[in-house]
Protein backbone atom coordinates (compact mmCIF):
# COMPACT_ATOMS: atom_id res chain seq x y z
CA UNK A 1 0.00 0.00 0.00
CA UNK A 2 1.22 2.99 -0.91
CA UNK A 3 1.11 6.45 1.63
CA UNK A 4 1.47 9.74 0.18
CA UNK A 5 3.26 11.74 3.43
CA UNK A 6 1.91 14.82 4.46
CA UNK A 7 3.94 16.97 6.67
CA UNK A 8 1.66 20.01 7.42
CA UNK A 9 -1.92 19.83 8.59
CA UNK A 10 -2.98 22.63 6.09
CA UNK A 11 -1.94 20.05 3.10
CA UNK A 12 -4.24 17.11 4.08
CA UNK A 13 -6.65 16.65 1.24
CA UNK A 14 -9.20 14.66 -0.54
CA UNK A 15 -7.31 12.22 -2.39
CA UNK A 16 -7.85 8.58 -3.31
CA UNK A 17 -4.41 7.22 -2.24
CA UNK A 18 -4.15 6.40 1.56
CA UNK A 19 -1.65 9.23 3.53
CA UNK A 20 0.58 9.23 6.46
CA UNK A 21 0.15 12.20 8.35
CA UNK A 22 3.78 13.10 9.82
CA UNK A 23 2.12 14.57 12.72
CA UNK A 24 5.66 15.20 14.11
CA UNK A 25 6.62 17.68 11.31
CA UNK A 26 3.34 19.42 11.78
CA UNK A 27 3.72 23.18 13.87
CA UNK A 28 1.55 22.27 15.96
CA UNK A 29 -0.40 18.81 16.66
CA UNK A 30 -4.45 18.99 17.48
CA UNK A 31 -5.89 16.35 18.43
CA UNK A 32 -9.03 17.43 17.71
CA UNK A 33 -8.94 18.88 14.62
CA UNK A 34 -6.94 15.26 14.06
CA UNK A 35 -10.29 13.38 14.73
CA UNK A 36 -11.87 15.79 12.53
CA UNK A 37 -10.00 15.04 9.86
CA UNK A 38 -9.65 11.46 10.17
CA UNK A 39 -13.60 11.51 9.97
CA UNK A 40 -13.80 12.48 6.99
CA UNK A 41 -11.05 10.51 5.15
CA UNK A 42 -11.90 9.11 2.31
CA UNK A 43 -9.05 6.80 2.13
CA UNK A 44 -6.48 4.61 5.06
CA UNK A 45 -4.70 7.18 6.86
CA UNK A 46 -1.43 6.04 8.63
CA UNK A 47 -0.51 8.35 11.78
CA UNK A 48 3.16 8.67 12.78
CA UNK A 49 4.91 10.68 15.37
CA UNK A 50 8.28 10.08 14.95
CA UNK A 51 11.25 10.90 17.51
CA UNK A 52 14.52 12.29 16.46
CA UNK A 53 16.72 9.27 17.50
CA UNK A 54 14.79 7.54 14.69
CA UNK A 55 14.80 10.59 12.34
CA UNK A 56 11.88 12.38 13.51
CA UNK A 57 10.91 16.17 14.82
CA UNK A 58 9.11 15.28 18.03
CA UNK A 59 9.95 17.93 20.45
CA UNK A 60 8.88 16.81 23.83
CA UNK A 61 10.47 14.23 26.39
CA UNK A 62 9.54 10.35 25.54
CA UNK A 63 6.78 10.45 27.98
CA UNK A 64 5.34 13.26 26.66
CA UNK A 65 5.15 11.16 23.25
CA UNK A 66 3.89 8.38 24.31
CA UNK A 67 0.57 10.09 26.60
CA UNK A 68 0.10 11.49 23.10
CA UNK A 69 0.21 8.44 21.25
CA UNK A 70 -2.29 7.21 23.42
CA UNK A 71 -4.22 10.05 23.13
CA UNK A 72 -4.14 9.43 18.83
CA UNK A 73 -4.55 5.53 19.61
CA UNK A 74 -8.00 6.35 21.34
CA UNK A 75 -8.83 8.18 18.14
CA UNK A 76 -9.00 5.04 16.04
CA UNK A 77 -6.87 5.57 13.06
CA UNK A 78 -6.59 2.56 10.39
CA UNK A 79 -2.52 2.60 10.85
CA UNK A 80 -0.41 3.75 13.15
CA UNK A 81 3.56 3.62 13.12
CA UNK A 82 5.23 2.85 16.48
CA UNK A 83 9.18 2.23 16.44
CA UNK A 84 10.75 -1.03 17.44
CA UNK A 85 12.94 0.75 20.32
CA UNK A 86 10.28 1.78 22.59
CA UNK A 87 9.68 0.78 26.31
CA UNK A 88 8.48 -2.97 25.11
CA UNK A 89 5.63 -2.91 27.99
CA UNK A 90 4.25 0.44 26.24
CA UNK A 91 4.29 -1.28 22.48
CA UNK A 92 2.80 -4.39 24.36
CA UNK A 93 0.11 -2.69 26.11
CA UNK A 94 -0.87 0.02 22.94
CA UNK A 95 -0.79 -3.02 20.21
CA UNK A 96 -3.13 -4.94 22.62
CA UNK A 97 -5.51 -2.26 23.77
CA UNK A 98 -6.21 -1.05 19.89
CA UNK A 99 -6.92 -4.18 17.49
CA UNK A 100 -8.68 -1.73 15.53
CA UNK A 101 -5.17 -0.25 14.31
CA UNK A 102 -3.16 -1.84 11.87
CA UNK A 103 0.81 -1.60 13.35
CA UNK A 104 3.68 -0.97 11.47
CA UNK A 105 6.56 -1.48 13.84
CA UNK A 106 9.83 0.37 12.15
CA UNK A 107 13.36 1.06 12.56
CA UNK A 108 15.53 3.67 10.55
CA UNK A 109 19.33 3.59 10.07
CA UNK A 110 20.14 6.63 8.20
CA UNK A 111 24.00 5.70 8.28
CA UNK A 112 24.20 2.54 6.33
CA UNK A 113 22.42 -1.07 5.49
CA UNK A 114 22.70 -3.27 8.51
CA UNK A 115 24.86 -6.35 7.60
CA UNK A 116 22.87 -9.07 9.37
CA UNK A 117 18.94 -7.86 7.66
CA UNK A 118 17.76 -11.69 8.50
CA UNK A 119 18.93 -11.10 12.30
CA UNK A 120 17.39 -7.84 12.06
CA UNK A 121 14.13 -8.69 11.59
CA UNK A 122 14.57 -11.96 13.77
CA UNK A 123 14.53 -9.22 16.59
CA UNK A 124 11.23 -7.07 14.93
CA UNK A 125 9.35 -10.08 14.75
CA UNK A 126 9.65 -10.69 18.77
CA UNK A 127 6.92 -7.90 19.19
CA UNK A 128 3.34 -8.82 17.02
CA UNK A 129 2.70 -6.54 14.67
CA UNK A 130 0.56 -5.71 11.19
CA UNK A 131 4.13 -5.49 9.56
CA UNK A 132 7.68 -4.74 10.07
CA UNK A 133 9.36 -1.62 8.31
CA UNK A 134 12.86 -1.59 7.94
CA UNK A 135 14.29 2.20 6.01
CA UNK A 136 18.30 2.21 5.70
CA UNK A 137 20.20 4.06 4.00
CA UNK A 138 21.52 2.02 0.80
CA UNK A 139 25.31 3.44 0.30
CA UNK A 140 25.09 1.31 -3.52
CA UNK A 141 22.74 -0.33 -5.44
CA UNK A 142 23.77 -3.66 -4.16
CA UNK A 143 22.32 -2.21 -0.42
CA UNK A 144 19.12 -2.04 -2.10
CA UNK A 145 19.08 -5.46 -3.61
CA UNK A 146 19.99 -7.15 -0.90
CA UNK A 147 16.98 -4.81 1.22
CA UNK A 148 14.47 -6.06 -1.79
CA UNK A 149 15.57 -9.48 -1.86
CA UNK A 150 14.97 -9.71 2.23
CA UNK A 151 11.09 -8.04 1.79
CA UNK A 152 10.73 -10.63 -1.29
CA UNK A 153 11.50 -13.57 1.00
CA UNK A 154 9.55 -12.27 4.20
CA UNK A 155 5.91 -11.14 3.44
CA UNK A 156 5.44 -9.18 6.69
CA UNK A 157 9.07 -7.09 6.02
CA UNK A 158 8.32 -3.77 4.03
CA UNK A 159 11.78 -2.18 3.30
CA UNK A 160 12.44 1.31 2.63
CA UNK A 161 15.86 2.58 1.00
CA UNK A 162 17.39 5.88 1.58
CA UNK A 163 19.37 7.86 -0.64
CA UNK A 164 19.74 8.37 -3.77
CA UNK A 165 21.58 4.96 -4.73
CA UNK A 166 18.07 3.55 -2.89
CA UNK A 167 15.53 5.18 -4.70
CA UNK A 168 14.82 2.80 -7.67
CA UNK A 169 14.23 0.15 -4.84
CA UNK A 170 10.79 2.28 -3.44
CA UNK A 171 9.81 2.19 -7.18
CA UNK A 172 10.22 -1.61 -7.07
CA UNK A 173 8.28 -2.04 -3.69
CA UNK A 174 5.35 -3.70 -4.92
CA UNK A 175 7.03 -6.17 -7.04
CA UNK A 176 8.21 -7.56 -3.55
CA UNK A 177 5.58 -7.43 -1.46
CA UNK A 178 6.12 -4.30 0.73
CA UNK A 179 2.83 -3.85 2.78
CA UNK A 180 3.45 -0.26 2.54
CA UNK A 181 5.81 2.08 0.59
CA UNK A 182 6.09 6.22 0.47
CA UNK A 183 5.78 9.06 -1.65
CA UNK A 184 5.79 13.00 -1.25
CA UNK A 185 2.86 14.84 -2.65
CA UNK A 186 5.06 16.67 -4.25
CA UNK A 187 8.79 16.86 -5.39
CA UNK A 188 9.68 19.35 -2.95
CA UNK A 189 7.94 17.89 0.16
CA UNK A 190 9.58 14.80 0.32
CA UNK A 191 10.06 13.54 4.64
CA UNK A 192 12.43 11.16 3.80
CA UNK A 193 15.78 11.16 1.64
CA UNK A 194 15.45 9.38 -1.57
CA UNK A 195 11.32 9.25 -0.92
CA UNK A 196 10.08 10.18 -5.16
CA UNK A 197 7.07 12.33 -5.17
CA UNK A 198 3.35 10.66 -6.10
CA UNK A 199 2.89 12.20 -9.54
CA UNK A 200 6.34 10.61 -10.72
CA UNK A 201 5.29 7.56 -9.43
CA UNK A 202 2.25 7.61 -10.98
CA UNK A 203 3.03 9.54 -14.57
CA UNK A 204 6.86 7.87 -14.99
CA UNK A 205 6.73 4.43 -13.56
CA UNK A 206 3.23 3.41 -13.62
CA UNK A 207 3.27 2.53 -10.15
CA UNK A 208 -0.36 1.96 -9.64
CA UNK A 209 -0.33 -1.17 -12.03
CA UNK A 210 2.85 -2.65 -10.52
CA UNK A 211 2.30 -6.25 -9.02
CA UNK A 212 4.88 -9.27 -7.96
CA UNK A 213 4.19 -10.43 -11.57
CA UNK A 214 5.53 -6.95 -13.10
CA UNK A 215 9.15 -7.52 -14.98
CA UNK A 216 12.02 -5.68 -13.94
CA UNK A 217 14.87 -3.68 -16.47
CA UNK A 218 17.37 -1.06 -16.26
CA UNK A 219 20.26 0.64 -16.71
CA UNK A 220 23.33 0.25 -14.98
CA UNK A 221 26.28 2.33 -15.00
CA UNK A 222 27.98 5.42 -13.53
CA UNK A 223 26.51 8.03 -13.93
CA UNK A 224 23.24 7.51 -14.78
CA UNK A 225 21.36 10.69 -13.68
CA UNK A 226 20.78 12.52 -16.54
CA UNK A 227 20.15 9.16 -18.88
CA UNK A 228 16.25 9.16 -20.02
CA UNK A 229 15.89 5.63 -20.18
CA UNK A 230 13.15 5.44 -16.97
CA UNK A 231 11.21 7.73 -19.20
CA UNK A 232 11.53 6.04 -23.08
CA UNK A 233 11.33 2.28 -21.52
CA UNK A 234 8.09 3.05 -19.64
CA UNK A 235 6.03 4.80 -21.38
CA UNK A 236 6.98 2.21 -24.23
CA UNK A 237 5.85 -0.81 -21.60
CA UNK A 238 2.61 1.02 -21.05
CA UNK A 239 2.21 1.98 -24.90
CA UNK A 240 2.46 -2.18 -25.43
CA UNK A 241 0.53 -2.56 -22.38
CA UNK A 242 3.70 -4.74 -20.89
CA UNK A 243 3.26 -5.54 -17.50
CA UNK A 244 7.58 -4.52 -16.48
CA UNK A 245 9.31 -1.23 -15.57
CA UNK A 246 12.84 0.23 -15.64
CA UNK A 247 14.78 1.98 -13.35
CA UNK A 248 17.63 3.65 -13.12
CA UNK A 249 20.85 2.28 -10.98
CA UNK A 250 24.10 3.43 -10.04
CA UNK A 251 27.11 0.37 -10.63
CA UNK A 252 30.78 1.03 -10.82
CA UNK A 253 32.81 -2.31 -12.18
CA UNK A 254 34.14 -3.34 -9.10
CA UNK A 255 30.69 -3.79 -7.56
CA UNK A 256 29.43 -6.47 -10.73
CA UNK A 257 31.03 -9.37 -8.53
CA UNK A 258 28.22 -8.82 -6.06
CA UNK A 259 25.43 -6.96 -8.87
CA UNK A 260 24.94 -9.55 -10.80
CA UNK A 261 24.05 -12.66 -8.19
CA UNK A 262 21.72 -9.98 -6.41
CA UNK A 263 19.93 -9.49 -9.89
CA UNK A 264 19.60 -12.66 -11.06
CA UNK A 265 18.21 -13.93 -7.57
CA UNK A 266 15.34 -10.47 -7.79
CA UNK A 267 14.52 -11.98 -11.09
CA UNK A 268 15.97 -8.94 -13.02
CA UNK A 269 15.06 -9.73 -17.10
CA UNK A 270 17.22 -7.06 -18.82
CA UNK A 271 19.54 -4.24 -18.49
CA UNK A 272 20.94 -1.45 -20.63
CA UNK A 273 23.87 -0.65 -19.92
CA UNK A 274 26.18 2.10 -20.15
CA UNK A 275 29.70 3.39 -19.15
CA UNK A 276 31.90 2.35 -17.30
CA UNK A 277 30.69 -1.02 -17.49
CA UNK A 278 30.00 -1.76 -21.38
CA UNK A 279 33.82 -3.68 -21.89
CA UNK A 280 33.47 -4.63 -17.78
CA UNK A 281 30.42 -6.69 -17.93
CA UNK A 282 31.53 -9.16 -20.99
CA UNK A 283 33.09 -11.55 -18.62
CA UNK A 284 29.77 -12.08 -16.64
CA UNK A 285 27.82 -13.05 -19.80
CA UNK A 286 27.14 -16.70 -20.36
CA UNK A 287 25.89 -15.93 -24.50
CA UNK A 288 26.85 -13.27 -26.29
CA UNK A 289 25.21 -12.35 -29.65
CA UNK A 290 27.85 -13.89 -32.61
CA UNK A 291 27.03 -10.85 -34.74
CA UNK A 292 28.29 -8.41 -32.42
CA UNK A 293 31.38 -10.63 -30.20
CA UNK A 294 34.12 -8.91 -31.87
CA UNK A 295 33.16 -5.15 -30.69
CA UNK A 296 34.10 -6.79 -27.38
CA UNK A 297 31.47 -4.09 -25.44
CA UNK A 298 28.43 -4.60 -24.60
CA UNK A 299 24.59 -2.25 -23.82
CA UNK A 300 22.23 -4.83 -23.47
CA UNK A 301 21.57 -7.44 -21.17
CA UNK A 302 18.78 -10.53 -21.30
CA UNK A 303 18.88 -12.73 -18.32
CA UNK A 304 16.63 -15.95 -18.58
CA UNK A 305 16.65 -19.25 -16.70
CA UNK A 306 19.52 -18.07 -14.31
CA UNK A 307 21.91 -17.39 -17.89
CA UNK A 308 23.11 -14.03 -19.17
CA UNK A 309 22.74 -12.75 -22.49
CA UNK A 310 24.39 -9.93 -24.13
CA UNK A 311 24.14 -7.88 -27.33
CA UNK A 312 25.18 -4.30 -28.47
CA UNK A 313 22.44 -2.26 -30.05
CA UNK A 314 24.69 1.28 -30.01
CA UNK A 315 26.40 1.03 -33.83
CA UNK A 316 23.20 0.18 -35.30
CA UNK A 317 21.52 2.62 -33.15
CA UNK A 318 24.16 5.13 -33.87
CA UNK A 319 25.18 4.37 -37.84
CA UNK A 320 21.20 4.21 -38.74
CA UNK A 321 20.65 8.02 -37.19
CA UNK A 322 23.64 8.90 -39.83
CA UNK A 323 22.65 6.83 -42.84
CA UNK A 324 19.30 8.90 -43.03
CA UNK A 325 21.17 11.56 -44.07
CA UNK A 326 23.90 9.65 -46.19
CA UNK A 327 25.30 6.60 -47.08
CA UNK A 328 28.82 6.29 -44.95
CA UNK A 329 30.15 3.35 -48.09
CA UNK A 330 33.04 4.59 -48.96
CA UNK A 331 32.86 7.35 -47.03
CA UNK A 332 36.20 8.62 -44.67
CA UNK A 333 34.26 8.20 -41.04
CA UNK A 334 36.57 10.00 -37.94
CA UNK A 335 35.26 8.56 -34.64
CA UNK A 336 36.71 10.61 -31.54
CA UNK A 337 36.72 8.78 -28.31
CA UNK A 338 37.92 5.26 -27.65
CA UNK A 339 35.53 3.33 -25.19
CA UNK A 340 32.57 1.06 -25.51
CA UNK A 341 30.08 3.39 -27.63
CA UNK A 342 33.08 3.96 -30.04
CA UNK A 343 33.91 0.23 -30.55
CA UNK A 344 30.29 -0.40 -31.48
CA UNK A 345 29.75 2.41 -33.64
CA UNK A 346 33.63 1.72 -35.34
CA UNK A 347 32.44 -2.01 -35.53
CA UNK A 348 29.18 -0.77 -37.68
CA UNK A 349 30.89 1.90 -39.73
CA UNK A 350 33.61 -0.63 -41.17
CA UNK A 351 30.36 -3.30 -41.46
CA UNK A 352 28.52 -0.87 -43.55
CA UNK A 353 31.75 -0.42 -45.77
CA UNK A 354 33.60 3.01 -44.33
CA UNK A 355 37.03 3.80 -43.83
CA UNK A 356 37.47 4.46 -39.75
CA UNK A 357 39.54 6.42 -37.69
CA UNK A 358 39.57 6.29 -34.38
CA UNK A 359 41.24 9.15 -32.18
CA UNK A 360 41.16 9.52 -28.55
CA UNK A 361 43.36 11.02 -25.98
CA UNK A 362 44.60 7.97 -24.75
CA UNK A 363 46.28 7.38 -28.03
CA UNK A 364 47.66 3.80 -26.48
CA UNK A 365 43.70 2.89 -26.25
CA UNK A 366 42.77 4.20 -29.62
CA UNK A 367 45.75 2.00 -31.10
CA UNK A 368 44.53 -0.82 -29.21
CA UNK A 369 40.65 -0.82 -30.61
CA UNK A 370 42.03 0.13 -33.96
CA UNK A 371 43.80 -3.21 -33.85
CA UNK A 372 41.15 -5.27 -33.13
CA UNK A 373 38.57 -3.83 -35.62
CA UNK A 374 41.30 -3.21 -38.38
CA UNK A 375 41.01 0.83 -38.28
CA UNK A 376 43.48 3.76 -38.46
CA UNK A 377 44.79 5.20 -34.98
CA UNK A 378 45.91 8.43 -33.31
CA UNK A 379 45.70 11.03 -31.13
CA UNK A 380 42.96 13.71 -30.70
CA UNK A 381 45.20 16.45 -32.22
CA UNK A 382 45.64 14.58 -35.28
CA UNK A 383 42.42 14.83 -36.98
CA UNK A 384 42.64 14.49 -40.90
CA UNK A 385 42.42 17.11 -42.83
CA UNK A 386 39.55 15.76 -45.20
CA UNK A 387 36.43 13.08 -43.60
CA UNK A 388 33.28 13.09 -44.82
CA UNK A 389 31.65 12.09 -40.86
CA UNK A 390 32.89 13.10 -37.83
CA UNK A 391 31.22 11.40 -34.39
CA UNK A 392 32.03 12.54 -30.85
CA UNK A 393 31.93 9.59 -28.94
CA UNK A 394 33.84 11.84 -26.10
CA UNK A 395 32.02 13.05 -22.74
CA UNK A 396 34.22 15.74 -23.37
CA UNK A 397 31.74 18.57 -24.51
CA UNK A 398 34.50 20.11 -27.11
CA UNK A 399 37.33 17.45 -27.63
CA UNK A 400 39.03 19.26 -30.66
CA UNK A 401 38.85 22.51 -31.51
CA UNK A 402 36.65 24.05 -34.16
CA UNK A 403 38.80 24.03 -36.69
CA UNK A 404 38.85 20.50 -36.93
CA UNK A 405 35.70 20.87 -37.87
CA UNK A 406 35.04 21.04 -41.74
CA UNK A 407 32.52 22.57 -43.34
CA UNK A 408 30.33 20.27 -45.63
CA UNK A 409 30.81 17.38 -43.00
CA UNK A 410 28.18 15.06 -41.51
CA UNK A 411 28.42 15.71 -37.17
CA UNK A 412 27.34 13.27 -34.66
CA UNK A 413 27.48 13.52 -30.83
CA UNK A 414 26.40 10.61 -29.14
CA UNK A 415 25.88 12.77 -26.07
CA UNK A 416 21.63 13.45 -25.85
CA UNK A 417 21.84 15.62 -22.74
CA UNK A 418 22.30 18.91 -23.67
CA UNK A 419 20.25 18.21 -26.94
CA UNK A 420 22.63 20.99 -28.56
CA UNK A 421 26.22 20.38 -27.66
CA UNK A 422 29.42 22.99 -27.63
CA UNK A 423 30.44 20.31 -30.46
CA UNK A 424 27.05 20.79 -32.55
CA UNK A 425 27.20 24.19 -31.62
CA UNK A 426 30.52 24.46 -33.61
CA UNK A 427 29.16 22.29 -36.35
CA UNK A 428 25.76 24.01 -36.86
CA UNK A 429 28.25 27.32 -37.27
CA UNK A 430 30.42 25.91 -39.51
CA UNK A 431 27.76 25.08 -42.07
CA UNK A 432 27.56 21.23 -41.01
CA UNK A 433 24.78 18.39 -41.04
CA UNK A 434 24.09 17.34 -37.82
CA UNK A 435 22.80 14.37 -36.21
CA UNK A 436 21.38 14.45 -32.65
CA UNK A 437 22.40 12.09 -29.51
CA UNK A 438 19.10 11.11 -28.80
CA UNK A 439 18.16 9.86 -32.52
CA UNK A 440 21.00 7.30 -31.65
CA UNK A 441 19.49 6.77 -28.53
CA UNK A 442 15.76 6.34 -29.38
CA UNK A 443 17.44 3.70 -32.25
CA UNK A 444 19.53 1.42 -30.07
CA UNK A 445 16.63 1.73 -27.70
CA UNK A 446 13.98 0.48 -29.64
CA UNK A 447 16.48 -2.35 -30.32
CA UNK A 448 16.71 -3.81 -26.85
CA UNK A 449 13.28 -3.38 -26.29
CA UNK A 450 12.67 -5.90 -29.13
CA UNK A 451 15.95 -7.87 -27.56
CA UNK A 452 14.34 -8.31 -24.49
CA UNK A 453 10.80 -9.28 -25.53
CA UNK A 454 12.25 -11.62 -28.13
CA UNK A 455 13.51 -13.77 -24.91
Amino acid sequence: MLFVSIPQLAMIQDTPYPMEWRLDLFSHIDVAAIQARLQKATAPVMLTLRKTSQGGKFQGTERQREALIEQLLSLHPPFFDLEYDMDPQFLADMIQKHPRTKFILSIHNFESTPSDLEGLYSTLQTIPAFCYKIAAKALSTNDALRMLLLAKKYPKVSVICMGERGAFARVLAPLVGNAVNYASLTADTNTGPGQLSMAELVDVYHYPRLNKDTAIYGLIGDPVEKSPGHVHHNAVFRAQSCNAVYVKMQVQPEELEEFIPLALALGIQGLSVTIPLKEKIVPWIDEIDPAVAPIGAINTLRMQNGRIFGTNTDGHGALDAIEKQASVRNKKVVILGAGGAARAIAFEAKARGAAVWILNRTVARAQELAKDLGCEAGGLEEVPNAYDVLINCSPDPMPITETDIHSGSLVMDIVYTPRETDFLQAALQKGCQVVYGEEMYLNQAARQTAYWLSG
